[in-house]
């Protein structure tokens, strides 16, 4: 007799402990992004907010003006030599997608859990930080 039985066996119930393995760290990954994306969202939204009004400061005028929106959006109107333009920006908090869109640019990034157990956004297949997001939107706009 052979111990084809026993190998098909094994091979089965390692399948399924690779598979419930795969599964628990994806359900963590998924629990890690909602817990700290929109953290890092509103990170975005405070260094948009904080480059608005330091380049207002230094132009000695108010060129950009943060407009209040709901927390998981924000839009910026620039209004610069008679020209009035808007950056608008929002995060999709189930998905975990960053998306901009200012005139004829875009942009998207994807949140990512790290093996570390925080969460990034990536772009371009890069990590980007919250400062980097917030002044390739606004370069966009001015």
């Amino acid at each position: 007799m052979n111990d084809w039985a026993d190998r098909a066996l094994k091979r089965l119930n390692d399948h399924r402990i690779n598979q419930r393995n795969q599964d628990e760290v994806f359900l963590e990954k998924q629990r890690i992004k909602r817990a700290q994306g929109f953290p890092l969202w509103l990170e975005v939204r405070k260094y948009v907010e904080a480059n608005c009004s330091d380049f207002n400061l230094k132009a000695g005028t108010q060129m950009l003006v943060f407009e209040v929106t709901p927390n998981s959006e924000l839009t910026v109107r620039a209004s610069i030599d008679g020209s009035t333009q808007s950056l608008h920006a929002n995060f999709n908090d189930s998905t975990g997608e960053l998306a901009f869109f200012c005139r004829a640019n875009s942009g998207h990034w994807l949140l990512e859990a790290t093996s570390d157990g925080k969460v990034q956004f990536i772009g371009s297949s890069r990590p980007s930080s919250p400062e980097q997001i917030a002044e390739q939107m606004l370069t966009s706009l001015v």
